[in-house]
């Protein structure tokens, strides 16, 4: 600190003292001199004063001199002088020690403030603008801008763990090793740049080692829902035609008895199966299959562009046929950037100095989201790319993942309020030090769930939850910490390449806390449909979701309800034009009409509503039985009523589902579960 920050023009100096065997920096005042004042004098008065040198640590040998003071004042007013005086220059010393202090100690940003930061040009996240057919976006100006740059990237971590399942670790090198040997033994199977290569399966390390061996050579990834039965699995595998179908025990045992063949399926490649199992095509073991690659230390060399597809996700769309989202690299960079960037540290060196850019401290997940769901892919190359490691689980049970926790010092986990709610009751009497983020996704977080997390774990960790879908690969908007225990009903702000409207009837565009339907726009929004390039959802750019929501005044952003027939059981989607068809099928059905009703841990749950034909003596139960031949069993209704009058329809036949509780006397259908 220099004199002159102190403004008065005049010599000063300070020295350093030790007091009590700490050096403290002394406050400056004025020295002691002797006029001729009476018995009391000028430096009697100074030496007496509480705001004088000596009480603040500066000698009086070393004091400075003010001279040319009167020699003929009266005392009083040279004394008052000097305490004033004392006291003026104290006060200008803590303002000084106020302004250093503020200066060396990093000032806190908001969020707003972060990205902009990270945003700007010559920053760690510099964005340009892009046109991509529908004006331009802001697009991420660095890398990685393929999964392939993605994965080559993971080099640079190793030796750190990569991957956990039932208490074997992968390292980093191991993954590269096993990923190189399999996109060799992928390309001897035939697959070129832009086959597809299916994955059904849960969520095993096999899965990650397929989806980077196939990102690595160009080829197209499907993932398929575990939860599909016999008819819904062949269905998006005859649609999407993968070359090669990667798949466990399981789902092998469900295919048996297809035609791979006739959906161009030419191998099977069997994951974790003791024998090899019964099928119609070629079937070879994954470990033979990477052990015949021999030693291989470089992955092909294939050129992959930003613009070539990625993955296929299916996703149950507004007509209750499954629909394959199709993801090019940029979707997936841009996400991967978009959450990376969420994660990024900045510390400002002082509040007028340049930000110092962290990357993310390396971090251990639990992972909970399956990866044949966007949010779980999307975890499963962050990581990677970030060199984070993950904890996979065979199912999801929360003693097991306390568990996990405790043992592999997880930081992280992540899933759809009901698993966290049940992790939370699990928790009970564990301490989980290590735990620092606990994420929710899949549908709307309760604000019971979000005290819970306070209450259990206080600001030692953090929620965070946010907003998107399949086709906006992952999520668009996001809120944690302060933000987020403010608005606990808001799921937060747009990311950095997203745009979100909300849209009137009319397609346009609405103001502050209007409600309507969100759209949004972005690099990470997919361009389409498999089979249906020109799906009403895709209209100038724009993605309309089907949620219906609003955005307040401080740009946060609010789901208030869906103009999907949509239920959403535990992050699962279920189409209830899906569930009604396969009711209706049964023969002694006439009509039937699904719908959610509140569940206190799933958030939603299936029920439904079946007029029988008269004479039938079909009970709910035997109903019930009949849909879990056909259906998932996520997507059997809960509860079915039986009823003998007909369903309320509007005047062009629609079933107006809002009045069946009152128009059928049927509220206690949609009571909540008890907990």
């Amino acid at each position: 600190m220099s004199p002159g920050r102190l403004g008065s023009g005049r010599r000063a100096s300070i020295t350093a003292d030790r007091c009590g065997g700490v050096e403290t920096v002394a406050p400056y005042s004025v020295a002691s001199a002797t006029p001729s004042c009476g018995s009391g004098g000028w430096g009697a008065a100074n030496r007496a004063s509480p705001m004088g040198a000596a009480a603040y640590g500066i000698p009086l040998k070393d004091q400075p001199l003010l001279v040319g003071a009167p020699r003929k004042m009266p005392c009083w007013v040279i004394t008052s002088t000097i305490a004033l005086l004392n006291k003026l220059q104290l006060v200008l010393l803590l303002c000084n020690t106020i302004a250093d202090a503020r200066k060396a100690v990093p000032m806190p940003l908001d969020e707003v403030s972060r990205l902009r930061i990270l945003t700007a040009p010559g920053g760690a996240f510099p964005l340009a603008q892009v046109d991509l057919g529908h004006g331009p976006l802001g697009v991420f100006d660095r890398d990685p801008r393929t999964m392939r740059d993605a994965f080559l990237a993971t080099a640079a971590h190793a030796d750190r763990i990569a991957l956990v399942y039932q208490d074997r670790h992968w390292t980093y090198q191991d993954q590269w090793d096993t990923v190189v040997a399999l996109a060799h033994a992928l390309q001897g199977l035939g697959v070129v740049k832009g086959d597809r290569v299916g994955i059904a399966m849960r969520n095993y390390p096999e899965f990650v080692f397929t989806f980077w061996a196939a990102q690595v050579i160009g080829a197209v990834v499907v993932p398929y829902n575990g939860w599909l039965r016999t008819r819904e699995l062949a269905d998006v595998v005859a649609e999407s035609r993968p070359v090669v179908l990667v798949a466990d025990r399981e789902r092998i045992a469900l295919l048996a008895e297809e035609d791979l063949a006739a959906s161009g399926v030419r191998t099977v490649v069997a994951v974790r199966c003791d024998e090899t199992p019964a099928a119609r095509v070629d079937v070879v073991g994954f470990g033979a299959l990477v052990a015949g690659a021999g030693d291989v230390a470089a992955p092909p060399d294939v050129e992959v562009a930003p613009g070539d597809p990625s993955t296929i996700m299916f996703t149950s769309g507004t007509t209750a046929k499954p629909k394959g989202a199709i993801h090019t690299h940029r979707n997936h960079s841009a996400s991967l950037l978009n959450k990376l960037i969420r994660a990024m540290r900045i510390e400002p060196a002082t509040s007028d100095g340049p930000h110092e850019i962290l990357p993310p401290a390396p971090s251990t997940k639990v992972v909970t989201f399956p990866f044949f769901h966007i949010a779980g892919l999307n975890t499963l190359y962050t990581a990677a790319y970030s060199g984070h490691c993950l904890v996979l689980m065979y199912k999801w049970n929360a003693d097991d993942a306390v568990r996990l926790v405790e043992t592999e010092r997880a930081n992280e986990l992540a899933g759809p309020p009901f698993v966290i709610q049940t992790f939370l009751e699990a928790a009970v009497g564990h301490d989980l030090d290590s735990l620092r983020v606990i994420g929710m996704g899949g549908s709307a977080a309760p604000t019971k769930v979000i005290a819970a997390v306070a209450e259990r774990f206080g600001d030692r960790v953090t929620p965070r939850t946010g907003y998107g879908l399949t086709e906006t690969t992952s999520g668009v908007v996001s809120i944690s910490a302060a933000d987020f225990a403010e608005h606990p009903d808001s799921v937060g702000r747009p990311l950095p390449t997203a745009e979100v409207a909300i849209l009137g009837e009319e397609g346009q565009q609405l103001g502050v806390d209007e409600e309507g339907e969100i759209a949004i726009r972005g690099p990470q929004v997919v361009a389409g449909y498999l089979g249906t390039p020109d799906a009403a959802e895709f209209r100038d750019g724009w993605f309309r979701t089907g949620d219906l929501g609003k955005i307040d005044d401080a740009g946060l952003i609010y789901i208030v309800g869906r103009l999907k027939d949509t239920v959403i059981r535990g992050g699962e989607n279920i189409q209830c034009a899906e569930v009604e068809a396969v009711l209706n099928a049964h023969p002694d059905v006439v009509e039937a009409a699904a719908l959610g009703a509140p569940h206190p841990k799933l958030g939603e749950e299936l029920v439904a509503v079946v007029r029988l034909r008269p004479g039938s003596r079909l009970d709910a139960e035997a109903l019930r039985a009949f849909a879990a031949g056909r259906l998932a069993a996520f997507k059997v209704p809960v509860r079915i009523a039986l009823i003998d009058d007909a369903l309320p329809r509007t005047s062009s036949g629609k079933v107006v589902k809002r009045d069946i509780p009152r128009t059928l006397s049927l509220g206690d259908l949609l009571q909540p579960t008890a907990g």
